[in-house]
């Protein structure tokens, strides 16, 4: 289970566990060696992650739709924000910074 996965289709994932509220969806990516997370462990980040992603549905209106956001390169670091939101709110519903190298993705759920 603890495999190499691809950052895009780590990515991939990620977002599409975020737009169809499927956090379940995504552990076996969040599992990958090229996964790192903000939290002491990724099972913790997994259970904040789960309930960031309950209480967005809970809060939402109609269907999620994402922006990656404040997009920065350094040296050979991609860092940005993926927002999501609802068809009402002006701000985000749910915030997950990321940062990407060729070999890692980091993740780290930014509280309400």
């Amino acid at each position: 289970m603890n495999k190499t996965n691809s950052i895009e289709k780590i990515r991939t994932e990620l977002i599409n566990s975020c737009v169809n509220y499927d956090t379940k969806s995504f552990i076996p990516f969040l599992m990958s060696k090229n996964v790192l997370t903000g939290m002491p462990n990724k099972t913790r980040f997994y259970s904040f992650f789960k309930h960031m992603v309950s209480c967005t549905k809970q809060c939402s209106e109609g269907q999620l739709t994402f922006k990656i956001e404040h997009e920065k390169r350094i040296n050979n670091q991609r860092n940005y924000y993926l927002n999501f939101y609802d068809k009402i709110h002006k701000y985000s519903r749910l915030s997950i910074e990321v940062r990407e190298t060729k070999e890692n993705i980091y993740l780290d759920t930014l509280p309400f």
